[in-house]
């Protein structure tokens, strides 16, 4: 089974959590992202890429109705230059039809064949990562923006697990105790998901901002001192031990034209 007929039949939905939502909430559904990472090189007119984007990708993913459409620099973490875009969509299919909408809008073809033409692409290469919303979380949760704030630090951080099934006790953690001890800490959660569809498999990924580094250590701080946190941390199956094999953390700054800020 390819890509495409994974999309269209949702038979990658995976493994989900167990908790209890609202039912107005429930009736929208899981939301799932594509977070593709390009790769960038400071030679090849990384410009373009932003250009692309900003003037045509965005526009495009609005006209659909898709979104938000997050677009980040990578600060540390990960290859330095590259450009992170997480992109929300309601459902796999809301994906599929996008794909085959942005192919046969001719506007946005000429634009896109333009991008990736010549001898040299603007990127070196990009990996694209499919995660499904977990149920307490549902979608992208945009933080408040005032005109002319300074832009945020985010967090992006991946969870490995050794298996499905240590994957499913993670997954449960965050959907019944720590995405709250994450808001109570001073934390903006941005998105929560499940991997389905990419490298590195069982994991998890998730974002999280902050106004800058001081607060984001501070929110760390008071996590780690959390009474909860040392309560649910310890609890079988939860532990790091049991749930976690790795973890890989990168840090980012958005775009100028991101839609999470």
């Amino acid at each position: 089974m390819n890509r495409r007929d994974v999309l269209k039949t949702g038979l990658a939905a995976g493994v989900v959590g167990s908790a209890h939502i609202p039912a107005s909430a429930a009736a929208e559904g899981n939301h799932f992202y594509e977070l593709r990472t390009y790769q960038l090189r400071n030679d090849i007119q990384p410009a373009r890429i932003n250009e692309f984007f900003q003037q045509h990708f965005l526009p495009a993913m609005k006209k659909q109705g898709v979104g938000p459409v997050g677009c980040f620099n990578v600060i540390s973490g990960q290859f330095t230059p590259s450009l992170i875009v997480v992109t929300d969509y309601k459902s796999l299919a809301e994906m599929q039809t996008t794909m085959d909408a942005l192919r046969s809008d001719k506007d946005f073809a000429k634009a896109w064949q333009a991008f990736e033409a010549g001898s040299e692409l603007p990127y070196v290469r990009y990996e694209s990562v499919v995660l499904k919303a977990f149920d307490s979380h549902l979608k992208t949760e945009v933080p408040p923006t005032e005109e002319k704030r300074p832009a945020r630090i985010f967090e992006l951080r991946t969870y490995e697990s050794r298996s499905a099934f240590s994957l499913r006790n993670k997954v449960d953690m965050f959907n019944q105790e720590e995405i709250k001890i994450f808001r109570d800490s001073g934390f903006a959660p941005i998105f929560f998901g499940e991997g389905v569809i990419g490298t590195r498999l069982p994991s998890l990924t998730y974002m999280i901002g902050f106004d800058n580094m001081a607060a984001r250590d501070k929110a760390w701080g008071t996590f780690v001192a959390s009474p909860d946190w040392a309560r649910v941390k310890t609890k079988p199956g939860w532990t790091d031990a049991e749930a976690v094999s790795n973890i890989h953390s990168s840090f980012l700054r958005p775009t100028a034209y991101s839609q999470i800020r």
